[in-house]
This record gives structure tokens, C-alpha cells and sequence, in this order.
């Protein structure tokens, strides 16, 4: 009878330990852990590899949500003025001073020095071959980024209301991501200002009105005819005649 009741003691143990959330977590880790080393003593250089593209795949979806586009974006903002240029300087001196102590350990360290030596002029060459290579592809699309730019102002004074309704829904997308510049942005609330003040369709003021919303631009309240009372009176060249008796 005891040892009935001691395995049904035991039993009720293991129910409220399954049942408990911090024992279940703890047992997946512990788990998730025994996986690992068993794969990793199986075929490390597999395993490896396998979780180098299942980490790659992860970090690519999760690059493409608009959470993390956000991030990128203020990042991206922050590398702007002097600090970009600060981040230039600093990221060039260091990667200069790793590039020489890296080469200076290779040149000292072999025992062929001339083999050392072609070897570091080699991946010198091969490197300042992908910064050029780099350079030119920003350049590019720094350039067609430009030209579109200048095309969309363009319509934006166009007389057909279509492409004056494209241009502003272009230009506002631009905004949004933050492809222009701070001075591009300037620019384009000003555009937008000065169109709102001339007679304009329906249909374009409303396009005006929403894209100065979603830029978080305070709207252009419509001027409200003022009643003008004159401070001055003429007087009168006929007497005012009291009534009163």
C-alpha cells in the first residue's frame, strides 16, 4: 500500500513538473543543447554549415520586416552631415591600422619573405579592387537616383493632372524610405506648399494634403477672410441735432 502511494506521489510530481512553463523552457534548452553536441560530434563541419544557412536564411527574412527597416532607416539617418564624415574617418583609420598590423604579422611570420610580400600585394590589389568596384555601383545609383529625382520636379509643374498625381505619390515614397537627403526633403515640403497656395484640382490638393501628413508636416490652414473696420470717421458737415426736449 505504501508503494502505491509513493509512485502515485511520484506521479503527481512529474504531472506539475510538465505542467510548470519554467521547467518546460529549461528542458527545451537542456534538449536543443543535447542536439547540438550530438550533431557536432556526429559531423561538426555539417552541422556547421547547415546552421550557417539556416542563420543566413533567418537573417534575411527578418531583414525584409518593416521593424527592422526601421532600424535601418535610423541608421541610416545618423550617417548623415558630420557624422558620416566622422564614421569615414574613423572606419578608414581602423581598417588601415588592421590591414597593416594583419600584413606586417604575415611578412614576419613567413619564411619566405618575397612569397609574404606578393602575398599581401595580392590581396592589397584584390581589395582596392572591390572598394573601386563599390564606389562605382553607389555611383550609379546615386546618379539614377538624381536623374529621377529631377524628373518627378519636373512633373510636378506639368499641366496634366496625371503626372502632376504621379509625380507627388513618387516623390512622397522617396521621402518615406529615405532615399533623399535633408535638403531634398526641405525642398519637396516647399514644392508642396507653394502648389496647395495656387488654385489646384480636387483630386491633386487631396494628394498634397496626404502626403504632408505622412511626413508629419503640419498642414496649411486656409486663410479666413478678415473684416476690416476703419479707425478713422469723417465728420459730418451737417450738426447733429439733439432731440431731446
Amino acid at each position: 500500500m505504501s508503494q502505491a502511494t509513493s509512485w502515485q506521489q511520484t506521479l503527481n510530481i512529474c504531472r506539475l513538473l510538465i505542467k510548470d512553463k519554467q521547467f518546460q523552457r529549461l528542458s527545451g534548452q537542456a534538449l536543443c543543447l543535447m542536439v547540438f553536441f550530438f550533431l557536432w560530434w556526429m559531423n561538426w563541419k555539417l552541422f556547421l554549415a547547415t546552421s550557417m544557412g539556416i542563420g543566413a536564411m533567418s537573417a534575411c527574412y527578418l531583414a525584409q520586416n518593416s521593424h527592422w527597416q526601421s532600424y535601418y532607416r535610423q541608421w541610416r539617418n545618423f550617417f548623415v552631415g558630420s557624422n558620416r564624415q566622422l564614421s569615414l574617418a574613423v572606419g578608414t583609420g581602423a581598417s588601415a591600422a588592421f590591414c597593416t598590423y594583419l600584413a606586417a604579422s604575415i611578412w614576419a611570420d613567413a619564411d619566405n619573405q618575397w612569397l609574404a610580400t606578393g602575398n599581401i600585394l595580392q590581396g592589397f590589389v584584390s581589395l582596392t579592387t572591390l572598394i573601386c568596384l563599390l564606389w562605382s555601383l553607389r555611383g550609379k545609383k546615386a546618379s539614377s537616383l538624381e536623374a529621377k529625382l529631377d524628373q518627378l520636379l519636373i512633373d510636378l509643374s506639368d499641366r496634366d493632372r496625371l503626372k502632376r498625381l504621379v509625380a507627388i505619390r513618387q516623390l512622397t515614397r522617396l521621402l518615406i524610405n529615405n532615399r533623399l537627403s535633408a535638403e531634398h526633403y526641405e525642398q519637396s515640403i516647399e514644392y508642396y506648399r507653394l502648389m496647395l497656395s495656387e488654385p489646384q484640382p480636387a483630386v491633386i490638393k487631396d494628394a498634397l494634403l496626404e502626403s504632408l501628413d505622412l511626413l508629419g508636416v503640419a498642414k496649411i490652414s486656409e486663410p479666413r477672410s478678415v473684416i476690416k473696420i476703419p479707425l478713422q470717421f469723417k465728420h459730418s458737415p451737417k450738426p447733429v441735432l439733439d432731440n431731446r426736449s
